[in-house]
């Protein structure tokens, strides 16, 4: 399931959460769980990330498509690099959210 990033528009708080696609604005709807504010957006600056499970080192077309992947966003959002980098260097373990 995705991870999105979600921001309080009073406080500035930011975190993630979670949801399926479907329901990826429901937080929206929701106080903030910092300071109770009802002014939740979800964050516009970074793709939902998807955790990686593996039991073999990316290799071939996968592999050129997750360099690919790199290569474009993460000249935009240093985060989705680091995690394309983390999920294409383990081998048989999760990598990305939890």
């Amino acid at each position: 399931m995705p991870n999105y990033e979600y921001l309080c528009r009073q406080c500035s708080h930011r975190w993630e959460d979670i949801q399926t696609i479907a329901n990826r604005d429901r937080p929206t709807t929701l106080p903030c769980p910092q300071c109770s504010a009802h002014a939740v957006e979800r964050g516009w600056d970074s793709p939902p990330t998807m955790g990686v499970d593996s039991n073999v080192k990316p290799q071939g077309a996968f592999r050129e498509r997750m360099d690919a992947m790199r290569d474009k966003l993460g000249k935009y959002n240093p985060r989705v690099r680091n995690n394309i980098d983390r999920a294409l260097s383990h081998k048989g373990t999760k990598s990305g959210p939890q």
